[in-house]
């Protein structure tokens, strides 16, 4: 279930899930009806599709021949398959006037492309089409990063993706990624080609307005949702949208927009979550509690109820633990005493008070529900340092930056804590130079913190409690989902904020995003390959060197490919490059007498052909 966030914003990713056409019928898609779409999608066998090119051969190249059957084997595999990324993101390829484009019948389009430019002879046009195939490819692989809340890979993907085809989707699945990131003007850039390029696209103005709201410029925010929603309305949108405007104090144009949308879907617990998390981020505590509440009298087992709940308390308390608050975290353990949220918020706490035992406890408890959480590990490192437990710190320190630098959340306010405390335990242990290291990286987390202070007109104090508002933002990156529920009463409950984002995948849905990377990465490795061989048929051999080192990275079983990368890299003047590919080319292929051969010119010793069995000789 995609986590929510009730201190961060709508996320963009979210409105994948959210159908279209008849909201009323269908309501909002969840991560589960989207598994059950795709159910075969792990029993299925990758299939490898090639392009080839038979128009004429190179002595160096090898080139597979022309099979009728490419884009019937392409289409029998995907159809089953559903393309995972379709039903999860696509989306964000929406417009007004038309349906998102099935990455299917796209890649059914390129394929036929490229194999009419292969029968045409027309090597550039061969190569353009194979280009368009490699863009194609590298935006899904972006989206499934995107799904798999990898944000700084499917930020390199989507970026790659545009070198081949400068298309408004890239630039969109691209500003999403540096949405999530935090790298917010980034996401306005990125955006605005997006727009310069289609001005109707919906989801584009939908993550302008996410930027902005970020960024604290409500009043464009509310005119990017307004555009969106004249464009395409849906209720993700409007959700923003209402936000922006509670932001503003405009309470009455808000609340219009939550009693449409209970019209629409009823009185739900998940809806009264949803509004009384965009109360509390307008610091509308008041109204906070009364929402949760009325979640709660809906269903006193509402997912993370109680926990939304206290948090509320804690915030308007000016994040002193009331005795009201630990009640509420409390209880929400007594329902669900694997919630990561109440024990990490109940361990963060225990830990700002000085109760180190308590918050060993359930930081403990909450890395054991959630070990990718960078900042269960920072707090319990934390605790280990101020207990004098240097070594133990020292290791619960590396896990939490590598968590963090890993999900792209290195920037957060108390990561910087890690570096800075881990550098204090590396010097006192003679290590200076590389405590240095961590200094600095700190320093730098630090300029951004007092960069982003003083952008937001200051901070809050403490109030007592050992915690300022300067945390808020630390405690944001581990918030709960809001219910979203595929059956049931609460089965209309729309995706609530950071939806896709810090995703936590089921088994099952991790088997099916690793079956469909399988199938990109043979696609993308086919479709280097091809770009590749042509290049070399025109004695591009540096680039094609290039191009087919980037197959190799995507899928080194695309047949003939290490052969004709060390031949290229021979053409080109890597001999290195060609001794290392052709030795496999010939471990592979041990009667390959041309790789052989090459292999003695550029001086290397050669494995002795293995004789051949009698019983394979030929009469």
């Amino acid at each position: 279930m995609p986590p929510f966030s009730p201190i961060r914003q709508v996320s963009l990713t979210a409105l994948a899930l959210i159908d279209q056409t008849n909201p009323r019928e269908q309501g909002f898609l969840s991560v589960i009806a989207i598994s059950r779409q795709i159910s075969r999608l792990e029993q299925l066998a990758t299939k490898r599709v090639l392009l080839g090119t038979n128009s004429g051969h190179s002595a160096l190249i090898h080139t597979p021949p022309s099979r009728s059957s490419n884009v019937i084997l392409w289409r029998r595999f995907a159809r089953g398959a559903g393309l995972f990324l379709l039903a999860v993101l696509g989306c964000l390829q929406a417009s007004a006037q038309q349906k998102p484009a099935s990455p299917l019948d796209e890649f059914d389009r390129r394929f036929a492309a490229a194999n009419s430019a292969k029968e045409a002879g027309d090597l550039p046009a061969a190569a353009a089409a194979s280009e368009k195939i490699v863009a194609l490819g590298l935006r899904e692989m972006g989206k499934l990063r995107l799904f798999e809340a990898a944000y700084p890979e499917a930020a390199k993907f989507s970026r790659r993706s545009l070198e081949f085809e400068d298309v408004a989707d890239a630039h969109v699945d691209l500003a999403a990624a540096n949405l999530f990131t935090g790298q917010l003007d980034e996401a306005l850039k990125e955006i605005s080609q997006a727009l310069a390029a289609d001005p109707r696209n919906a989801t584009a103005w939908n993550i302008q307005g996410q930027a902005q709201l970020k960024k604290k410029d409500y009043r464009a925010a509310v005119e990017s949702f307004q555009k969106s929603l004249e464009i395409r309305p849906d209720r993700e949108t409007s959700y923003g949208l209402a936000s922006c405007l509670l932001r503003l104090k405009e309470k009455e144009k808000a609340a219009a927009i939550f009693q449409q949308m209970t019209v629409e879907s009823g009185d739900r617990s998940g809806l009264h979550l949803l509004f009384g998390d965009a109360y509390r981020n307008a610091t509308l505590y008041d109204d906070a509690v009364r929402e949760f509440q009325r979640a709660l009298s809906l269903d006193p087992k509402v997912p993370n109820g109680h926990y939304f709940l206290g948090l509320t308390y804690l915030m308007q308390n000016e994040w002193v633990l009331t005795p009201e608050a630990r009640r509420q975290f409390l209880e929400q353990l007594r329902v669900d005493p694997g919630n990561y949220f109440a024990n990490y918020l109940l361990g963060y706490m225990a830990f700002s008070s000085n109760q180190p035992q308590e918050a060993d406890r359930y930081l403990g408890e909450a890395a054991r529900l959630n070990p990718s959480s960078s900042q269960a590990w920072l707090y319990l490192g934390l605790n280990a340092y101020r207990r004098k437990e240097n070594q133990r710190a020292e290791r619960l320190f590396r896990k939490a930056i590598a968590l963090a630098e890993r999900s792209g959340a290195d920037a957060h306010n108390d990561i910087r804590k890690a570096y800075t405390s881990l550098g204090r335990i590396l010097i006192a242990s003679g290590r200076a130079a590389e405590g240095e290291r961590y200094f600095e990286k700190a320093r730098a987390i630090q300029q951004n913190i007092i960069a982003g202070n003083q952008e937001e007109g200051g901070m809050g104090d403490s109030g007592g409690s050992g915690v300022s508002s300067a945390d808020v933002t630390s405690l944001s990156q581990n918030e709960p989902p809001v219910a979203l529920g595929g059956t049931g009463k609460d089965a209309a409950t729309p995706l609530g904020g950071n939806a896709l984002s810090h995703t936590k995948l089921t088994q099952g849905q991790k088997r099916q995003a690793a079956a469909q990377e399988e199938f990109l990465r043979s696609v993308l490795g086919g479709a280097f390959s091809d770009l590749a061989t042509v290049e070399a048929m025109q004695e591009q051999y540096a680039v094609a060197l290039g191009h087919y080192q980037e197959a190799e990275g995507w899928d080194p079983k695309v047949p003939n490919l290490m052969r004709n990368l060390g031949f290229t890299a021979y053409r080109a003047g890597n001999q290195p490059e060609a001794i290392r590919a052709l030795r496999k080319a010939l471990a592979l292929a041990p009667g390959d007498d041309a790789v052989r051969a090459a292999l003695r010119e550029l001086g290397t010793t050669v494995p002795a052909q293995a004789p051949q069995n009698k019983k394979d000789k030929k009469p």
